[in-house]
C-alpha cells in the first residue's frame, strides 16, 4: 500500500468559525447568541497540583471551552437520569456540539480510519518482545467498498471525517432524538458541498432496518449513554458481518472527572453490573465491583466478539472483531 495516504482530520475541512456560522444557519441563531451559548477558554497555566478538570479549571487537562447554557441541567440529570428528558431538552445540542468539535472527531473521529491505515500497536513489535505484539496488516481505507455506519454520531462531524477518509464506502448516518443535531448536520454538509467537498457517500437513514450489512461499525461516546446498553447495542452489531469491526469509544469515568450529561453511577450488561466506583463515595452512589468497562468487555467476550490488538494513540477508539464464533441476539 501507498505511504502517501494521509488520515483527512475534521479540522483541516473546517474550523471554529465554520462551526459558528453552520450552526447560526442551522439553528437561525444571530452570531451573538452563538456566543453566549458556546466559547472558546484560553489555557491556564498549571500552578497547583490540581487537574483542573472542570471548566475553566486550573491546568492544560480541563475543558478548553465553555458551554453555559447546560449548567442548570446538571443537577436535575444527576438527581433523576431521565434520559428522555435530557435528550429533548433544546440545550442539550451543545453538549453534542461541543463534545463532538472539541473532542471526538479529532482524535477518536480520526483514529477510526488512521488505525487501519497506520497501526499504532506495530511499532512496538521489536521494542516490546515481551508483549508478544503481532503484525497488524494495513488496511488501504481509501479504496476499500465497505458500508459503514457511525452510529450515534450526533452533529456528524465524525461521519463527515469518515466519508473523506472512506471515499469508495458507503456511510450511513442515523438521525438522533436531538432534532437541531440532525439540523446541524444537514446544514453541515450543504456548507462543505459549496466548499468543494465530495460527501455523496453519506447516507441518512431513518431506523436500523434501514441499514444493509454493515463491514465496519463506529460507536464513539454513545454506549454509555444507555444504562441497559447490550440490548440495544447488539441489534446493531448483529448486523456486522462476519469479519466485520466495530469501533467503540467510552469515556466512562467522565462524571469522576468534570460536570458530565447522559452518563450513569452504574450499568447493567446482562446479569451483572458495573460500577463508576468501587467503594463508598461522597455522592451516595452505589458501589461495587467490576468496573464498567471490565463489565462491557465481560459482555462482548460473552458474545465472542474478539478484542483487536489495534491500539490507537490515546487508545481511543478500541476494536472488536465479529468471527464465526460470535453470537446473534441474546434478547
Amino acid at each position: 500500500m501507498s505511504s502517501n495516504f494521509k488520515t483527512i482530520k475534521i479540522k483541516s475541512m473546517l474550523n471554529f468559525q465554520d462551526i459558528k456560522k453552520i450552526t447560526m444557519v442551522a439553528l437561525n441563531i444571530t452570531s451573538s447568541q452563538f456566543d453566549n451559548k458556546y466559547y472558546k477558554l484560553s489555557y491556564s497555566k498549571k500552578t497547583s497540583g490540581l487537574k483542573g478538570h472542570s471548566s475553566g479549571g486550573q491546568g492544560y487537562s480541563g475543558r478548553k471551552y465553555s458551554t453555559p447554557s447546560l449548567n442548570p441541567l446538571y443537577q436535575k440529570w444527576y438527581s433523576q437520569r431521565d434520559p428522555s428528558w435530557l435528550y429533548n431538552h433544546p440545550e442539550y445540542f451543545w453538549e453534542g456540539l461541543a463534545c463532538s468539535w472539541e473532542v471526538s472527531a479529532p482524535n477518536s473521529g480520526r483514529n477510526v480510519s488512521h488505525e487501519l491505515l497506520y497501526p499504532h500497536t506495530n511499532k512496538y513489535i521489536k521494542s516490546h518482545p515481551h508483549r508478544n505484539f503481532k503484525y497488524i496488516p494495513q488496511i488501504d481505507t481509501f479504496n476499500v467498498e465497505w458500508n459503514i455506519f457511525d452510529w450515534g454520531a450526533g452533529v456528524g462531524l465524525t461521519t463527515i471525517a469518515i466519508s473523506q477518509n472512506f471515499p469508495k464506502s458507503k456511510i450511513y448516518y442515523e438521525s438522533t432524538p436531538c432534532s437541531n443535531e440532525f439540523k446541524f448536520f444537514k446544514e453541515a454538509v450543504s456548507y462543505l458541498t459549496l466548499k468543494g467537498y465530495d460527501l455523496s457517500n453519506i447516507h441518512i437513514v431513518s431506523s436500523i432496518d434501514e441499514l444493509p450489512d454493515l463491514d465496519y461499525m463506529i460507536g464513539i461516546e454513545i454506549v454509555e449513554h444507555f444504562q441497559k446498553p447490550m440490548p440495544v447495542l447488539e441489534k446493531y452489531l448483529n448486523k456486522i458481518k462476519p469479519g466485520g469491526m466495530f469501533a467503540h469509544s467510552s469515556f466512562w469515568e467522565s462524571e469522576k472527572n468534570m460536570p458530565t450529561l447522559g452518563h450513569f453511577s452504574e450499568y447493567e450488561f446482562d446479569s451483572y453490573k458495573g460500577y463508576l466506583y468501587n467503594r463508598p463515595n461522597i455522592y451516595n452512589y452505589a458501589y461495587g465491583k467490576p468496573g464498567i468497562n471490565s463489565a462491557w468487555k465481560k459482555a462482548m467476550k460473552a458474545r465472542g466478539w474478539e478484542f483487536s490488538q489495534r491500539d490507537p494513540y490515546g487508545h481511543k477508539p478500541r476494536f472488536w472483531i465479529k468471527n464465526n464464533n460470535t453470537v446473534g441476539l441474546l434478547y
